[in-house]
């Protein structure tokens, strides 16, 4: 019998994690159970900064009652979102709550419960400590860099659109990412489109000279674009037997971009896409490093999708 995919949803309260609420509602499988996980703190964060003990402290610091109110206000906003997986269409049963105290720091918390048999684990890309021109929350941040063993989602600023955009260069990291979407997205609901990105022979040289004439980049592109057609439809294969129909998908070869993060991000953009679903490594990412280098730029300027990184 199949596995249902099972998927960890990090809630804070936020706003931002209401969004990935809402988000999972439109794009997931109804087939998937969720799970809403917190990491609640059981005293006042500001007791850890100069290391005070509140258990030693001569001042009568009122915190069971601080503790009794965030245990209320956890539970209302983990009903909050439970409603509005639920609105979406999501079975009851299929939504389960998890909290549990502060052990090792919440990233390491959030790791920790995510090595329990999880599809994936979705976070929103700020939390309720978000600071002005910060483009990335620091949970989010270390998680994407700490977690390696399944997709993170970080979920951006309200994204709406049921239209994707899968970064394809052919390597396993982007296959595996094409596997993530046939797995875990509603095919009924979800437009996709594959995307494969050719930069020129004259990028990033040392020299000023041009090396390569117009003839070499000419061979260079037709060169790439043959070999990625069997890619594109290899992937496609796999997402028709996924059950996406033919008229859900499509797909572009982008030629002469300097930067493929950038052209990744404004063809989402163009495209209506507010996903983007790319491997955490491709084909030029050094084994040593945890996230691509063309993730990491993804996740730092395209600030409106919701951005899967799939291990």
């Amino acid at each position: 019998m199949k596995k249902h995919p099972r998927i960890l949803l990090a809630i804070d309260g936020s706003e931002r994690s209401f969004a990935a609420a809402r988000y999972m509602g439109k794009v997931i499988s109804k087939k998937s159970t969720i799970v809403l996980f917190h990491v609640m703190r059981e005293v006042p964060e500001a007791f850890s900064d100069l290391g005070a003990d509140p258990l030693t402290e001569n001042e009568d610091y009122p915190l069971t009652v601080w503790k009794t109110d965030q245990e209320e206000t956890i539970q209302e906003f983990m009903n909050v979102a439970r409603d509005i997986l639920i609105f979406s269409g999501f079975a009851k049963a299929a939504i389960s709550v998890k909290t549990q105290a502060l052990r090792s720091g919440v990233v390491r918390d959030i790791i920790g419960e995510s090595q329990q048999d999880y599809s994936a684990l979705v976070v929103g890309r700020t939390g309720i400590s978000k600071i002005e021109g910060i483009t990335l929350g620091s949970v989010a941040a270390k998680l994407v860099e700490g977690i390696n063993h399944l997709p993170v989602v970080v979920v951006g600023d309200r994204p709406d659109s049921q239209k994707m955009l899968i970064a394809l260069d052919g390597s396993k990291g982007s296959m595996k990412a094409v596997k993530c979407v046939g797995t875990l997205f509603d095919p009924a609901a979800c437009q996709l489109i594959l995307c494969h990105v050719i930069r020129p022979l004259n990028t990033q040289q040392l020299s000023t000279k041009q090396l390569f004439i117009q003839q070499h980049e000419a061979n260079w592109i037709n060169a790439n674009q043959r070999k990625i057609v069997p890619v594109i439809n290899e992937a496609n294969k796999r997402l028709m037997d996924a059950g996406f129909s033919p008229e859900s998908l499509s797909s572009e070869i982008l030629t002469y971009q300097k930067s493929r993060a950038a052209a990744i991000a404004k063809a989402a953009r163009d495209g209506g896409c507010d996903t983007i679903v790319l491997g955490r490594r491709g084909f030029t990412s050094v084994e040593n490093f945890m996230i691509g280098r063309v993730s990491r730029k993804i996740l730092h300027f395209a600030y409106q999708p919701a951005l899967w990184i799939v291990s």
